[in-house]
């Protein structure tokens, strides 16, 4: 006796049968009861999810003996020779074979006849989005104005390739994919009708690799059943679909959250000598990573995350081992690998490589942490400054700006005076202001970082020459907000004080427009206030500037300086000077260019 495949063998036959797609059970049901049916249909989704399934269950409910209605008999004969697919009224047709026009005006021949036996024809066109332009074409008027008698239902994976004149015409409902839970639960059913023990392990595997689709489901499980006899076990059942074990693949991804890149190395070259896709163990790993991102921040939701009993556990004691961020990243970093691996003719390095860079990447310091420790660095700074204590020791005799004028250095070691050195100028030391002090405060967690103020600064009298309180506020500027920063680098600051702030541009200038907003002017004055230890009042003015020194203007000087000083260490580098006395050339042969 020929053998059917559980695809087939559990086909559901009525609605109620029809799992995972209850939005469109219910809506064809209401449509049946309440006398609403549409003349054409267009059902769309992934392939295996109840397309052509729920074109028959609506065939039978049309012409079942006791319909029109939503359960069909599946006793008389309109149900059964429907389910068989050899009922004469009902024409299923192959869109991928029959997609000419010569063969839509066919069917339209026939459309006028009313049916042989049933009460309605219905016309199921499977893969319709293969037709010809011709043969859609020939369709439209048909299905816009067809016999009352004639029912059209159309399927397809594919909806954006079927035309928009087509869909406007059918009532179209999206199959979704399956989930593993309601996947899980139809394999469990099956296999306690057919008598097969299976472990959950087992189980989840299949609907793991499901994907969504039940008819892929149960053909997986036949394949299992064929190689694992009357029982299926987690382990057996991954080697058999040459995937990897789950254990495995959670082991790799505890190694790489822990460090372990030689845990990770050992691991990939046992995929390679067991000969499994590289590419779909590291899915199974992005999976895994997944899972404990959603463990870690939700909890053991049952829903959210299908796992086996005893796999549970060990995944939620691994997720709850290291911080969201860590396994986040590493989710990351895992899921541009994928698309590495994806398209590499070299998967196995790739995977290989590609694990050791996220297992040995340095951990993530956090940002309060950061802050707070910078904090604490420049309270050190400012308490050392102002105690005098923290500048270097100096020898008994010497000032802060060297030996008196006329004294010896001393030499670099005992033994003979080191031969007299160039004098050099007398340097004043840098006085540094005395910060009053401040009462002590409880502990508190530090707080953010705050510039420290800067002495306010009159505008320049010297060409050139630029506040460093008005530096200050644009190199904030160009952390916080860089927009503004591009704005007031082109302006000149001619009163900068804290009771009031003066840029000038020249006349009709773009950027004075874009600084005189109001915003623009208060995120000056935020940032000034941080750097003047006072709220000034800011105005923007226009005028004619005559050398009118500006941050954009002093930063095109400093860039410049810098490419003359690379330009002429580069002249006078070694190998160029011995080429010149090669080629008897000049400083004016030899050419700098920027790579």
């Amino acid at each position: 006796m020929a053998y059917t495949v559980l695809a087939r063998k559990y086909r559901p036959q009525t609605f109620s049968d029809l799992v995972g797609q209850e939005h469109v059970s219910r809506t064809i049901g209401n449509a049946i009861a309440t006398g609403r049916v549409a003349h054409a249909f267009l059902f769309t989704g992934a392939r295996g999810v109840g397309k052509t399934t729920t074109a028959r269950l609506l065939a039978k409910s049309l012409n079942c003996e006791t319909g029109p209605t939503a359960e069909p008999c599946n006793a008389c004969d309109q149900c059964k020779e429907i389910a068989a697919g050899n009922d004469i009224d009902v024409l299923e047709i192959d869109g991928a074979s029959n997609n000419s026009v010569d063969d839509v005006r066919r069917l339209q021949e026939s459309l006028p006849y009313r049916p042989v036996r049933d009460r309605f024809k219905v016309v199921i066109v499977d893969e319709v989005h293969m037709l010809s332009t011709g043969a859609f074409n020939a369709f439209l008027k048909t299905l816009e104005e067809p016999p009352p008698h004639v029912k059209f239902i159309f399927a397809t994976t594919e909806a954006h390739k079927v035309p928009v004149t087509i869909r406007s015409r059918c009532q179209r409902h999206d199959f979704r994919l399956i989930s593993r839970a309601v996947v899980a639960g139809r394999v469990r059913e099956i296999l306690s009708r057919e008598g097969i023990e299976a472990d959950d392990a087992a189980v989840a595997i299949v609907a793991r690799e499901a994907a969504g689709s039940m008819r892929d489901a149960l053909t997986v499980l036949d394949q299992l059943l064929a190689f694992g006899g009357g029982k299926l076990v987690g382990s057996e059942v991954a080697a058999g679909l040459g995937v990897a074990d789950r254990k495995h693949v959670q082991g790799v991804g505890e190694a790489v959250l822990t460090g372990d890149a030689a845990r990770c190395v050992r691991a990939v070259a046992a995929l390679a000598s067991q000969g499994i896709d590289i590419l779909h163990f590291a899915k199974q790993l992005l999976s895994v990573l997944r899972d404990l991102v959603v463990l870690r921040v939700v909890g053991d939701d049952h829903e959210l995350v299908d796992l086996a009993d005893d796999e549970r556990e060990s995944m939620n004691a691994l997720a709850t081992s290291h911080p969201p961020a860590h396994i986040e990243r590493t989710f990351s970093g895992m899921s541009l690998l994928v698309e590495e691996i994806g398209q590499s003719t070299t998967p196995e390095l790739v995977l290989e490589m590609g694990l050791v860079r996220l297992a040995e990447r340095p951990p993530l310091e956090p940002l309060t942490e950061l802050l707070a420790r910078l904090a604490a660095l420049e309270g050190k700074l400012a308490a050392g400054g102002a105690s005098g204590g923290a500048g270097p020791a100096v020898p008994r005799g010497m000032g802060p700006g060297g030996p008196p004028p006329g004294a010896p250095r001393p030499g670099p070691g005992p033994g003979p005076s080191a031969p007299p050195r160039r004098a050099e100028p007398e340097r004043a030391a840098p006085r540094i202001a005395k910060a009053p002090p401040e009462p002590p405060k409880p502990s508190a967690p530090a707080p953010a970082f705050v510039a420290p103020p800067v002495a306010a600064t009159p505008a320049p009298t010297v060409p050139g020459q630029l506040p460093e309180a008005w530096m200050k506020m644009v190199e904030l500027l160009h952390d916080s907000q860089p927009a503004l920063c591009a704005v007031l680098e082109h302006g000149t600051p001619s009163v900068v004080s804290v009771e009031k702030i003066v840029v000038m541009f020249p006349e009709g200038s773009f950027f004075g427009k874009q600084a005189a907003a109001a915003p623009a002017k208060n995120a000056l004055a935020d940032i000034a206030e941080r750097v003047l230890g006072k709220r000034p009042k800011i105005e923007i003015a226009e005028g004619k500037i005559s050398n009118a020194p500006t941050v954009a203007a002093e930063q095109a000087k400093r860039r410049e300086a810098d490419r003359q000083q690379m330009e002429q260490t580069a002249r006078n580098h070694p190998a160029v000077r011995e080429a010149m006395s090669v080629f008897d050339a000049t400083d004016a042969d030899v050419r700098v260019e920027d790579s």
